[in-house]
């Protein structure tokens, strides 16, 4: 377990388009995070209950993000979300394997990481992609 990375926790909204859709573009900084790589065409979406859902990942090479497709609309009808809903994932892999993206829990460690996230990027719209 100690290959595997935590090095990136971002923040997606649930949107009207991205149900419609059922795609949710990640930030462009998931480009940085080890656990994922362009040749990867699975992730695992995983709720504070570890219960877990396969999804499609996609890299956009015309926006240079990462997106979630098949599946993302079926996480937020089990868990059921509104819109307007926020989680926080973080990426959890080891750059060989299907990464994670896990629900962050309610926990200082990751108020902190969220908090230095949204003061990057404060006044941008990148909260789940198209918006």
């Amino acid at each position: 377990m100690s290959s595997f990375s935590f090095d990136y926790c971002f923040l997606a909204e649930v949107t009207a388009s991205n149900l419609k859709e059922n795609k949710l573009y990640l930030p462009v900084g998931a480009t940085s995070s080890t656990a994922l790589h362009k040749q990867c065409k699975e992730t695992i979406l995983v709720n504070k209950e570890g219960n877990s859902w396969n999804v499609s990942l996609q890299f956009s090479e015309s926006t240079g993000k990462y997106y979630i497709t098949r599946g993302w609309r079926k996480f937020c009808l089990d868990n059921r979300c509104e819109i307007g809903d926020l989680f926080a994932f973080n990426v959890v892999g080891d750059g060989k394997t299907t990464p994670l993206m896990c629900v962050c829990p309610e926990r200082k460690e990751c108020s902190e990481i969220l908090s230095k996230y949204l003061s990057r990027t404060s006044g941008e719209s990148s909260l789940g992609g198209h918006l």
